[in-house]
């Protein structure tokens, strides 16, 4: 019983690090994004259309900015990842993801035709085989 207290207690320690590591890093990382978008601006906006420049502070604001008005777009996600709802290429539930793609045809035509038309495959696939080795 003692260990398993222990270890929730060790667990729940190292989820609040990374929590605080992930806090920290993100506020480093937009900081740097503050220095790299102050010297774009100042060296090309300002030399391009006569802009004002700005000062490193106003360069965070404006990753911060851009970052709240634009969000990620889905890019958080993995290019595994299905979409919501979505489960694999061949539930039922498949056919109603709004992701733009002609995988529900597909499903239509393998319960209509998909599986005879396989099978007719194979069957002529063997065939073949069964010919080349009595050819052989």
């Amino acid at each position: 019983m003692q260990w398993q207290c222990n270890f929730c207690v060790t667990k729940t320690r190292h989820i609040l690090v990374q929590i605080c590591l992930g806090l920290v890093l993100s506020i480093l990382f937009g900081l740097g994004f503050g220095f790299f978008v102050m010297l774009l601006w100042n060296n090309v906006l300002s030399d391009i259309w006569g802009w004002k420049e700005i000062t490193y502070w106003q360069g965070a604001g404006m990753v911060v900015l851009t970052r709240l008005l634009f969000g990620s777009q889905g890019y958080h996600k993995a290019a595994h990842q299905p979409q919501r709802g979505c489960y694999n290429a061949f539930s039922p539930t498949r056919a109603n993801c709004s992701d733009d793609s002609d995988d529900h045809y597909f499903e239509k035509w393998w319960k209509e035709e998909g599986e005879i038309s396989l099978e007719k495959y194979t069957e002529k696939l063997l065939k073949q085989e069964e010919w080349h080795r009595k050819q052989k």
